[in-house]
């Protein structure tokens, strides 16, 4: 169990780097073509304004598939555990003697 979990999250990390690195990167290029590319100034500032907010968008976007993904992965482990404790619930009333207390009753529920 410990061993799958360990493996999603690993694979969701190189996932989260990978997307790091294609936005700076993208973010890297698009600063040295605005650099290299002969331009005036007024139509240069408003290109960078709008690379910039291309960026930011696709910044956004990646950080929202991020939270979703990490949400869900969340929510997969919440579910198994409840699983799992349910499953040694049922094995611990099926081995335990008759005529004692059930697990609820020890628990209160």
């Amino acid at each position: 169990m410990q061993d799958v979990y360990s493996r999603t999250r690993e694979e969701e990390s190189k996932a989260g780097s990978f997307l790091f690195g294609m936005v700076c990167g993208a973010a890297v290029g698009a600063a040295v073509g605005l650099l290299l590319a002969p331009k005036a100034g007024a139509e240069m500032r408003q290109q960078v304004l709008e690379q910039a907010d291309k960026l930011r968008k696709q910044a956004t976007n990646a950080a929202a598939n991020a939270y979703g993904s990490a949400a869900s992965a969340v929510d997969n482990v919440i579910s198994r555990g409840r699983e799992a404790v349910d499953v040694g619930r049922e094995a611990y009333e099926n081995t335990r003697p008759s005529g004692n207390g059930s697990a609820s009753d020890m628990t209160g529920a």
